[in-house]
């Protein structure tokens, strides 16, 4: 890492730090009114799960190097309603081939679902890079964790599948600790009590992303029991 990477993830990790600090004093004070969206804690929020993603990633990538070296390409993308997908071509110890695989993420990991040996391979790139590195998307369990402890907030962090032609949104709250998953139009919530439920919808809807619950066509009631139930 160069002087000026190590000094801009110093700057990042002063930021969280002040960010944690001042989150903590205004859940302390008192009369801490709910708002709408606009609210500037929920924009301060969202920008400081950006700053967790992006340290998170340089620790990953710190601890495990996950990308390849040596030469090697990767091509990353996230398709519509299904996992985000990698490809990768990578010289081979005889330098005579490579070895080009695909691979599919599966909420924790890149699972190879594809290899072969290839040879003459021509690269052409841009001059100037155009992209941004490929990075390991968060996995569930990262995720969850963002999520959690907010319901108390005035607009929660959920968890968010996107609909497909076959299946409606799906939005995941952690309240009281507790998971509860429900779909647009679904009459009630499921609660999720195993979370290796959720890489099958992950499977089927691909990447969920965090967002806030004003964001989604769920509101605080379709998580709660009504008073009437209880």
């Amino acid at each position: 890492m160069t002087e000026t990477q190590a000094r801009a993830l110093a700057t990042l990790r002063d930021i969280d730090a002040r960010f944690h600090r001042l989150f903590e004093a205004v859940d302390t004070a008192d009369g801490t009114a709910a708002t709408p969206s606009a609210d500037p804690l929920v924009t301060l929020r969202r920008a400081r799960s950006q700053i967790d993603a992006a340290l998170f990633e340089h620790q990953r990538r710190t601890d495990d190097g996950t990308l390849p070296d040596g030469g090697s390409c990767v091509l990353q993308w996230d398709p519509p309603h299904t996992p985000p997908r990698r490809l990768t071509l990578g010289p081979d110890s005889d330098g005579d081939s490579w070895t080009r695989r695909e691979l599919e993420w599966t909420g924790e990991r890149w699972r190879i679902c594809g290899r072969d040996s290839v040879t003459d391979v021509a690269i052409s790139a841009p001059a100037e890079p155009r992209y941004p590195d490929p990075i390991d998307p968060p996995t569930i369990e990262t995720q969850l964790n963002w999520i959690r402890g907010t319901w108390t907030h005035p607009d929660p962090d959920v968890l968010v599948f996107d609909a497909t032609a076959t299946t409606e949104q799906g939005v995941l709250g952690a309240v009281d600790d507790e998971l509860r998953y429900r779909e647009a139009g679904s009459p009630q919530w499921v609660t999720v009590t195993d979370e290796a439920e959720l890489y099958h919808h992950l499977q089927q809807q691909g990447q969920p992303s965090i967002k806030a619950l004003s964001e989604t066509t769920l509101t605080r009631h379709h998580f709660t029991p009504s008073p009437l139930t209880r």
